[in-house]
């Protein structure tokens, strides 16, 4: 009797007290999984986005270095906001063979086309953006002169140009209130090599013609 007495005790399993506790316990965990890989795949996801992003800002700003050092004469003015550059291939030339334009949501666009043959595509579009997830625009395109206080080196402070290009990615995948912003700022300053000598060139002959 008193072994079946023992038997019965030890066998009659959990009570429902710690059946309750135990279920507690692994939902905590459960969630605090699911919540970690959330974080993680979030993270990701960005990640991706922002490598997309970073990649376009250095090589769209490596095609309009590479523009810019083969002009003979440029002007810059505005379009959308944004800084507008005209590249001119001879110094002669009344119409520009290259206009350099942007757009918030279509990116830099040379001759209202996407740069290098379609190839340099702003990255509005792909996975993990779109749809009340990501959105990456451009917040900034400014293309100004050098400054130099020296009044004699206008020719040579007007050779030089400064570029900044401000990326933006809002994010709107977790819980905060408000989007979460960050940007990614491209500065080059071009020396306009090309076009500095056949400046220098251009002012000799006038002066000689004198």
């Amino acid at each position: 009797n008193m072994i079946k007495t023992f038997l019965r005790k030890t066998s009659s399993g959990m009570t429902l007290l710690e059946i309750s506790a135990m279920i507690v316990v692994v939902s905590i965990i459960a969630l605090g999984m699911t919540s970690g890989a959330q974080a993680v795949m979030l993270h990701y996801q960005t990640d991706t986005v922002r490598q997309d992003l970073r990649q376009y800002g250095n090589n769209i700003m490596r095609e309009i270095t590479r523009e810019l050092n083969l002009a003979q004469k440029i002007e810059i003015d505005g379009q959308n906001g944004f800084s507008r550059i005209k590249v001119y291939e001879e110094f002669t030339d009344i119409s520009p063979s290259l206009t350099i334009s942007c757009h918030k949501n279509n990116g830099i666009q040379f001759n209202s086309d996407i740069p290098v043959n379609g190839v340099l595509k702003f990255p509005s579009e792909g996975v993990f953006r779109g749809n009340g997830q990501r959105q990456v625009y451009i917040e900034d395109f400014v293309v100004e002169y050098g400054n130099s206080i020296n009044p004699g080196l206008s020719l040579f402070k007007n050779s030089f140009v400064h570029l900044t290009l401000t990326l933006a990615m809002e994010s709107d995948v977790m819980d905060e209130v408000d989007d979460v912003k960050e940007e990614h700022v491209y500065h080059r300053t071009v020396f306009l090599g090309t076009s500095y000598i056949q400046k220098k060139i251009t002012n000799a002959m006038s002066v000689d013609n004198v």
